[in-house]
Formats: structure tokens, sequence, C-alpha cells
């Protein structure tokens, strides 16, 4: 009597069908481990090359910094020399300022006021002629100062004229002057010293006691 029986075999050790399931998951397993190999080393990459631009920008920063600080420097800057500055030592309430002021930069300046830390007040004068011979008066425009130029201040020329002084200025004492240009200001120093001449005529008004014909010490 033959009895047939029905259902599934057990899976044998060679058994194909097994073996080929097994292979297909290995294979699966593989292609996996292999993606999350790629998808780690392309992450590190990215974040590598993340931080060397962060490192770069990090530098470059102190650098451009610098060349901008640099740029306001070169366009504010109004440095000029005061050569040979001085003042006349006076027991007047008025006095004249002389020396060289040069500009060494590329660029015109123009000198369009004094301040002094004498109080009072201060002019830029020159000398014009007069009935009488050279005098002297208030150049309300300033002056220029040419690129790499200058400007020479002198007794019975262009000067500096301090007025309305509160007190004697004395041999050696020392006298802090503020140049004012176009947009900037520039301290200067300049020492007291004796000298006799330069009592030219003053043409102006509107100073106390100073009057159209009054001489000064420029």
């Amino acid at each position: 009597m033959t009895t047939t029986r029905t259902g599934t075999h057990p899976a044998l050790p060679g058994d194909h069908t097994h073996h080929t399931e097994d292979s297909h998951t290995m294979r699966t397993h593989t292609r996996a481990a292999f993606a999350a190999a790629c998808a780690l080393a392309l992450a590190l990459t990215v974040t590598a090359c993340a931080t060397d631009d962060t490192d770069t920008t990090t530098a470059a920063t102190p650098a451009a910094a610098a060349d901008t600080a640099h740029t306001a420097d070169s366009g504010a800057s109004t440095t000029v020399t005061f050569d040979d500055g001085w003042a006349k030592a006076t027991g007047t309430e008025m006095t004249g300022v002389f020396g060289t002021i040069t500009n060494p930069g590329d660029a015109d300046l123009h000198l369009i006021g004094v301040e002094s830390d004498l109080g009072g007040s201060a002019e830029l004068h020159e000398t014009v002629p007069g009935g009488s011979g050279m005098m002297m008066q208030e150049r309300e425009d300033g002056f220029v100062i040419p690129a790499g130029g200058e400007l020479v201040l002198e007794s019975g020329g262009n000067h500096i004229m301090l007025m309305e002084l509160g007190r004697p200025i004395t041999t050696g004492q020392q006298i802090t002057l503020t140049l004012e240009f176009d947009g900037a200001e520039q301290d200067v120093t300049v020492s007291a010293r004796d000298f006799q001449g330069g009592e030219e005529e003053y043409v102006g008004g509107g100073h106390g006691e100073m009057s159209g014909g009054t001489s000064h010490d420029g």
C-alpha cells in the first residue's frame, strides 16, 4: 500500500532553494553595509570641508579687518608736520605763530582754522599791501597746502595770530595748537621765544581794542 505524504519538506543542508535565499540575504546585508560606509565617508568629507572653510574664513577675518582699518585710516589721515614751530613771547594780548607746515600726503589739505590751549581766539593771517606799507589781515578762506607741498608761516608774511590772550606768553612756554582742516583736526606744539620785530599793522576789527591800523606782533 502506497502512502502519500503532503506538506513542506524541511530544508536540508544541501537544499538549493535555502542556499539561494541565504546568498540573497548576505548580498542585501553587504550592500547595506557598503552604503552605510559610503554615507559615513561622505559625511566625514563634508565635515572636513566645512571645518576647512571655517578655518579659512576665521583666518582671513583679521586680515580683512586690518585692511579695512588701514583704508579708514588712510582716508581720514591728514597728518602734517610743523617744522620749527614757534610763537613770539609777549606781554600783550596778541602774538604770532610761525614755522613750516608740510603736507606729505598725496592730496591737498585745506587749513581753515586754528585753536590754542591759551584760550582767546586765533586767526589765519596774510600779508597785504597797505597805505603805509605791508599790512596784516585775516585770511577768511584759509590756506590750501598742496600735496607734497608746504605752507611757510613767517614774521612779516603769512602766519597764525593768537588774540585776546588773558596772560603773558613767556620764553620757553609750550603752546598746543589745534590745526583745523576740512573734516579733520591735528594738534601740534610750539615753543615761545624772544623775537624783536614783526610790528606790522593789523587791518581788521571786532577784537576788543584791536581795530584798523593797530600794530601787532605778527
